[in-house]
């Protein structure tokens, strides 16, 4: 058992559960995001674009400032609408800032 070979073998297989693991959080992850984005278009999407432009998703917000800042965080490239892939990324990556912050508290 103390051959090098079959360490590296069962270190390789352990870190090939983990990564799949990984992938398979990551994947319904996405898919959740997608759902919401979907979601939110069937509320927003006035014109059946399949895109969310700031008016449409203002209209959704009693309070437009916080709206602005929601829909700046979600308008990736500033072009005026919200696409499913803008939403997705921005979504995952403010949910792992969200993370951040909540390790940084303990």
């Amino acid at each position: 058992m103390n051959n090098p070979t079959t360490l590296l073998l069962i270190a390789f297989v352990m870190l090939s559960i983990v990564t799949f693991a990984q992938n398979q959080q990551d994947t319904t992850e996405i898919r959740k995001a997608r759902d919401d984005f979907q979601s939110l278009l069937k509320e927003t999407d006035k014109n059946n674009d399949g895109k969310i432009s700031k008016d449409e998703f203002l209209a959704k917000f009693k309070d437009k400032k916080i709206g602005e800042n929601k829909y700046n965080e979600l308008d990736l490239n500033k072009d005026g609408v919200i696409t499913e892939n803008e939403y997705v990324k921005a979504t995952l990556k403010l949910e792992d800032k969200e993370m951040d912050e909540e390790e940084e508290e303990f």
